[in-house]
């Protein structure tokens, strides 16, 4: 493979790299936001549930925090489902992310060798021009 195909290599891999970046930022992004979603519906729950636990809180008032309560559990299950799906994505973006980084790593160092087998060889050259002067 010439130099010229390597850093095209390198550059598609580099270019993979930035794509797997922004993916997992996004995917992050996504974890966190239904993180927060569900972090705001257990603390609504807790409001509600210490509000209804008062002594004195009316029958239709403990009647409508059971409606409301059971709306709340659906939207918390679905909730837990988007977020477990969101858990993977991002541990997929962070897997192809890896992948990316060791393929640009693998590309580098291949153009690290060549390089230095480019320096040797004109290192021998030079050595081999001295050695013709001296004789």
């Amino acid at each position: 493979m010439t130099d010229h195909a390597l850093s095209l290599l390198l550059r598609q891999r580099l270019a993979a790299l930035d794509e797997a970046r922004a993916r997992l930022a996004e995917a992050v992004a996504g974890e966190t936001t239904l993180d927060d979603q569900r972090k705001a519906i257990e603390r609504d729950i807790q409001r509600e549930t210490d509000t209804v636990e008062c002594l004195d809180t009316p029958d239709a008032l403990v009647e409508a925090f059971a409606s409301w309560l059971r709306a709340v559990r659906a939207e918390q299950r679905v909730n837990a489902d988007a977020l477990r799906q969101a858990e993977e994505r991002t541990q997929e973006a962070r897997t192809v992310l890896a992948a990316c980084r060791a393929a640009v790593s693998t590309v580098e160092k291949l153009l690290e060798e060549r390089a230095a087998a480019e320096r040797r060889i004109e290192e021998r050259v030079a050595q081999r021009s001295l050695d013709e002067i001296k004789h």
